[in-house]
């Protein structure tokens, strides 16, 4: 871990727990627990994830978990997830001749944690969100073994951000509602590779109240990211100079006109001003604009399509929604400016299998054309999970070009009371980079990895069940070091306290 991470961690995360929890308990808070632990052992054929050197080794487990809820008259919080520890030591992988990443910075533990609260400070004036993070991402995305929580190439990194927002909002009569939101949010990575980042960002909107057809929203917003350890920027001479920070600003209004229960059509009109470093001298600044049309033939489908511009081109969208008995199915398409540390630490809601969307741990803004798409049936006899992802970004200060595309499919039968099963198969791609539109073959690295797997469970009594998982990855890669297959075996005994 880096000098300095662990303080760092021990003092700012307790803030977000902290400063849900006082709330909650200052109005009489219900709480709710729950814990267990979950010891295990692991068989894997290829322990250094290599293409040539394949060894195996045996690797125990214990995975503590739980989850607190508190609820009061003005507050709330809910805090879960559990941490995996693990018994792989460097030595061992040293024994076993891996030449993985930089196993000094390897962690044998892999946290897996989540929180949120709010409060309400001031009635129907000044409220207060808060949340935080703990988990693992890739260090790259063209080593293999990114984000394992055995972390044998020493490509993982454990990342831990929380965030802290106040939102005022205050009605004026049935005319309008004022809002003024501020966040500010943290990510401390113990990679060394990886530097910390900071954001601050400011929005305020006055917007019109629902009775009317017409709508309307006065919008303005404000966003700069730090970094604590700012890299050097190469200008487009090959000149290196400091990295500065990166500042998004704009200001515009939003319209749109209810036709009826089912047709609505809405655009926005605006100008941004940003200032980011770019290789090119690109033009940051410039209007924007936004047409489109929302389509709810029924409350359980929505259908919103739209055409716009901003200073990186064209900007069109697109999202569907549909619900009906046991299918949920959705699908989505859009352009957008964002970061590389907000891809990588989000989280990932759309897609469960995948814990972050995938991206670099670049300091550049980040051009992310995405396309989602996921689909869930819930019958009596089975559950089918299906999801895709597949983004094209473009970094803003090199013009360097990645693709990534994930997609999975879990099936789960449900085959009794005490017997449980579920089977997932996933494929993912990270396409080569280029760098100034040209093609470098030094840098890029073409991989492509399959994974199977299936998982049996029997319920021993009703605190106690185990599980046993199957795993085979088959990753394939234009570079040798990215390329591995492995075959993984996991018992675990799940003990609920």
């Amino acid at each position: 871990m880096k000098s300095g991470s662990a303080q760092r961690i021990l003092r700012y995360i307790p803030c977000v727990v902290v400063g849900c929890a006082l709330p909650a308990g200052g109005f009489a808070a219900e709480f709710t627990t729950s814990a267990a632990v979950a010891p295990g052992v692991t068989y894997t054929d290829n322990v250094c994830l290599s293409k040539d050197n394949k060894q195996d080794a045996w690797v125990g487990t214990v995975t503590p978990s739980g989850s607190i809820k508190g609820e009061g008259n003005k507050a709330d919080f809910n805090i879960n997830g559990s941490v995996q520890f693990n018994t792989l030591t460097d030595s061992q992988l040293k024994d076993n001749d891996c030449g993985g990443g930089s196993l000094g910075n390897r962690s044998q533990f892999s946290p897996n944690i989540t929180a949120k609260g709010s409060a309400i400070l001031i009635d129907d004036w000044l409220k207060l969100n808060a949340s935080g993070r703990a988990n693992q991402n890739e260090v790259t995305p063209f080593v293999g073994g990114g984000g394992d929580s055995f972390d044998t190439n020493g490509n993982t990194n454990t990342y831990y951000r929380y965030s802290l927002t106040p939102v005022l909002s205050r009605r004026l009569k049935n005319f309008a509602t004022y809002n003024l939101r501020y966040n500010y949010n943290e990510v401390i990575n113990t990679a060394d590779s990886v530097s910390n980042s900071s954001s601050d960002s400011w929005s305020t909107n006055l917007e019109s109240g629902r009775s009317s057809r017409i709508s309307w929203d006065l919008f303005g917003n404000y966003r700069k990211v730090s970094y604590d350890d700012n890299d050097l920027f190469f200008e487009e001479n090959g000149t290196a100079v400091p990295r500065e920070d990166s500042e998004l600003k704009s200001a515009g209004v939003n319209l749109g006109y209810q036709i009826d229960r089912r047709w609505q059509v809405n655009g926005s009109y605006g100008w941004e001003w940003n200032d980011f470093q770019t290789y090119n001298d690109q033009d940051t600044n410039g209007r924007t604009w936004d047409l489109g049309v929302k389509w709810t033939p029924t409350p359980r489908t929505r259908v919103s399509v739209g055409m716009g511009d901003r200073f990186f081109g064209s900007t069109p969208r697109f999202s569907i929604s549909h619900t009906h008995k046991r299918n949920v199915f959705s699908a989505s398409y859009k352009k957008s400016i964002t970061f590389g540390r907000d891809l990588l630490t989000e989280g990932n809601d759309f897609n469960q299998n995948i814990r972050n969307f995938s991206s670099q741990n670049t300091q550049s803004p980040i051009i992310d054309e995405r396309f989602t798409v996921g689909y869930t049936y819930a019958g009596r006899r089975a559950r089918i999970n299906f999801i895709g992802s597949h983004s094209n970004q473009t970094q803003e200060d090199n013009g360097e070009k990645s693709t990534y595309d994930d997609v999975a499919l879990t099936f789960s039968p449900l085959i009794s009371r005490t017997y449980t099963m579920s089977a997932t198969v996933s494929w993912r791609q990270d396409e080569p980079r280029s760098i100034f539109g040209q093609n470098n073959t030094q840098l890029a690295n073409n991989s492509e990895a399959w994974t199977t797997s299936l998982t049996v469970g029997r319920a021993l009594n009703e605190r106690m069940s185990i599980s046993l998982n199957y795993r085979y990855t088959d990753q394939q890669s234009d570079n040798d070091f990215s390329e591995y297959q492995e075959n993984r075996i996991m018992a675990t005994l799940n003990i609920r306290l």
